[in-house]
């Protein structure tokens, strides 16, 4: 019996692990499909400090050499987000990317997603990547690139 308690926390672990890089691997392929449509459109307004002290951001926990300061979300979730974006940059025959900027740019607080600007420059060229953030159902949060 006390097997099967130790092997529980174990499997869900491993399963959050599966939908991470499944989720990862449809917004690779969202943004590769999309690359032309990353126009933003998404209607900005002030936020508020509605997420500030539940997502406090530290990069203790995660190094990212590079990354630039703000957004809401902790180490880990900006880590993801930042090789998603390189990834994406690498697949566009890109390697000289640097992140210049995170701010928010909307915050949601009745659906609770927010959205952030990555701006990043990817071979000389300035893009600024439109993030949402929604916390799930599990404790941790999904993030999509949205045009």
């Amino acid at each position: 019996m006390n097997s099967k308690r130790t092997f529980l926390p174990l499997i869900g672990i491993i399963l959050l692990l599966v939908l991470a890089l499944v989720v990862g691997e449809m917004l690779g392929s969202s943004i590769r499909g999309n690359s032309d449509n990353m126009a933003g459109n998404i209607p900005v307004s002030t936020p508020s400090d509605f997420f500030a002290q539940e997502f406090s951001s530290s990069t203790d926990i995660v190094p990212i050499s590079g990354l630039a300061a703000g957004g809401l979300g902790d180490a880990l979730l900006k880590s993801n987000v930042w090789h998603t974006l390189l990834d994406y940059e690498q697949k566009q025959n890109c390697t000289d990317v640097t992140s210049q900027t995170i701010s928010v740019a909307q915050i949601n607080e009745q659906s609770s997603y927010w959205v952030e600007d990555w701006t990043v420059v990817a071979c000389g060229q300035t893009e600024v990547f439109k993030v949402k953030f929604t916390p799930d159902q599990v404790g941790g949060t999904l993030y999509s690139i949205i045009p």
